[in-house]
Order: C-alpha cells, then sequence, then structure tokens
C-alpha cells in the first residue's frame, strides 16, 4: 500500500534536509513526500524546492496561516494515498520505518494509527522530563496499554504516526483551537473506538531541542492538555458510570483544580481519596485502604509527581480494581 509522508516546517533551515534525506532513504518506496512551507522566512523554502526538483515523489506546497494544524490540514486534503505517515522537520526516520509500519498495517486491519518507539537525542542540558517521558511513551506497546494511558499524555509520538486516510473521513482532521492537536485528535478518534498499537523497534529519532515547539507554545502548555482531556474524559465518562459515583485521586491544590475542570464539564464528583486525610469542602473524603470494591465506583486519578502515577495503579490492581474499567490515570 502507497503512503503519503506529511511534513510541515517553518524556517527549519538547519534541520530540514537531513529529516527529507531520512525519507528518501526508506527500504520502502512506494511514497510521496509532502513538504507544507509554513509561510517560512529562512532557506527552508529553497532546500524544500531543491528535493523536489530532484525525485517526482516530493512536492512542495504553502500554507501561509501559521500553526502546525492548518499545514498538517493543508497536506491532508492532498494527500490521496490510504495511508498517511507524519514527519516532523527536526527529527530523523530510520531506514525500516516506513517498510515496517505499512507491513504492520497491511496485516492488521484493526489497527488504526500506528506509531514506533523512538530513540531520544536532545541539546538540551536539563532534559530528563523529556528523556523520561520518551522512556514512558516507549513502554506503552498494545492497544489496551494505549487506550487505559491515554489521558496520562499524549501515548505516541506524533512524527512517529502511521494512520488509515480513512479514519479523517470518518472522524475528522487536526482541530486548529488553542490545544494540542495530536493529542485532540488521539483522544476524539479513540474515543470513536478506533485502535491504537506501537512497533516495539525504534524506527525515528526524536531530537530535542531548546526551541522545540512542544517546549515554546502555549498549544503545548499544561492548562492546554489538561483542558483538552477534561473534555474528552468526561465524555468518556458520561457513556461509562452507569451511576457509578466518582472518587478524585489526589486532593492537592491542583488536583482539586483538575476535579473542578471535569466537573465544568458535567461530571459530579461524589468524594476525594488520598493517603493522608484531607478536607475538600463541599465532597467527603475516603480512605485509600477503604475505597469501595469493583464496580461500585470509579477512580480518576490526577496526581501528577514522575513515577506516581505507576505506584497508584498497582496499588488499585492489588485492590482488584482494574484499570479502564475501575479507575483511569489522568495525570
Amino acid at each position: 500500500m502507497p503512503a503519503a509522508i506529511l511534513l510541515p516546517f517553518r524556517n527549519a533551515a538547519p534541520t530540514l534536509d537531513a529529516a527529507i534525506a531520512s525519507i528518501t532513504a526508506q527500504t520502502f518506496q512506494d511514497w510521496e513526500l509532502l513538504l507544507i512551507d509554513n509561510a517560512s522566512t529562512d532557506d527552508s523554502s529553497k532546500i524544500a524546492s531543491q528535493w523536489a526538483a530532484r525525485d517526482e515523489r516530493i512536492r512542495v506546497m504553502q500554507e501561509e496561516t501559521v500553526g502546525i494544524a492548518h499545514a498538517l490540514n493543508t497536506g491532508l486534503r492532498f494527500a490521496s494515498t490510504p495511508l498517511i505517515a507524519r514527519m516532523d522537520a527536526d527529527d530523523l526516520s530510520h531506514p525500516e520505518r516506513l517498510a515496517k509500519q505499512t507491513e504492520y498495517m497491511a496485516t492488521h486491519p484493526e489497527i488504526g494509527v500506528l506509531g514506533t518507539r523512538t530513540t531520544f537525542s536532545t541539546s538540551v542540558e536539563k532534559s530528563s522530563g523529556m528523556r523520561w517521558f520518551t522512556d514512558w511513551q516507549n513502554a506503552i506497546g498494545t492497544p489496551h496499554e494505549h487506550f487505559v494511558k491515554r489521558f496520562v499524555d499524549v501515548p505516541l509520538a506524533h512524527p512517529t504516526v502511521m494512520f488509515r486516510r480513512e479514519l479523517v473521513e470518518r472522524f475528522g482532521n487536526y482541530d486548529i483551537g488553542p490545544l494540542p492537536e495530536d493529542h485532540e485528535l488521539w483522544l476524539r478518534w479513540m474515543d470513536a473506538g478506533v485502535r491504537f498499537a506501537k512497533l516495539p523497534e525504534e524506527l525515528l529519532t526524536w531530537n530535542d531541542h531548546a526551541m522545540r515547539l512542544s517546549r515554546t507554545h502555549p498549544n503545548y502548555s499544561v492548562d492546554a492538555f489538561f483542558k483538552t482531556k477534561a473534555k474528552w474524559l468526561a465524555k468518556w465518562l458520561h457513556r461509562t458510570l452507569h451511576g457509578r459515583p466518582v472518587i478524585i485521586a489526589g486532593t492537592s491544590g491542583m488536583c482539586r483544580e483538575r476535579a473542578r475542570l471535569l466537573g465544568a464539564e458535567g461530571v459530579a464528583i461524589t468524594a476525594f481519596t488520598d493517603v493522608k486525610p484531607r478536607i475538600v469542602p463541599g465532597h467527603g473524603f475516603i480512605p485509600h485502604d477503604e475505597l469501595p470494591p469493583s464496580g461500585k465506583a470509579f477512580v480518576v486519578s490526577f496526581i501528577s509527581q514522575r513515577g506516581t502515577g505507576d505506584r497508584i495503579a498497582e496499588f488499585l490492581v492489588s485492590r482488584d480494581l482494574e484499570e479502564g474499567k475501575d479507575f483511569i490515570l489522568a495525570a
């Protein structure tokens, strides 16, 4: 099956040439590369045009409205292949990436979106958080893992994905609002029942640097992510609670604020739980070791300290609660 690769760029002259070269070096050759110039003012446009002149599979198009979602939607309008892949102008696809992804998609029709593990590279001195995040993503592989971890953070790296074009036609393209466009798209598609998976190989080098959008743009702030998550978490809870009370794990000010945002989406919060008793005005408190049994309530954890989520999940599972059925991690 042929694939179209969407590669938006804006003022990416230092890295664009290598990113494009990593696509032309793929062992799988039945592709078209759509380079979407998002109002660049440096030599990026020249670099892109030079590649297009040398390879008829490479096309350059313009999107003057600044924003990666705008650029990606422009690329989607021009793409005609049944498979769509993503690529960023500052990353490198490994030679076997497209071959392995197209083969998997051909043999697994039940999967709509397929990512890969990533090799983390950084030029930022203080990057332990991004490295931890990459390790966290790399540990998620199965459709079930992607589904139950979807409210923690983005469960797969955007530039690694390949998805079926029909999903765009059925469930919509990238939202151009002030939000993380990839996470919103994945939450919306998962809400519609699309299954996600990840190849076990590291097939893209994810280059972290000080000017990466995820570090600098307000669309990727903690608040923007949580407002997006709250909307889709609430939609899912409305369908799945069946009258069960909602208990929030975490009583800090941040957890209370996130509970308030969830409540603003119409989800009634019954009580809070934590390892230490703490009064939350207007709500009950349930000690963490006295939580109701499976099927009697639903726990939403907003505790966000690094690594704490896994320990919370282990504790709740030890009480015979099932992730995705009796509780969800959302921070």
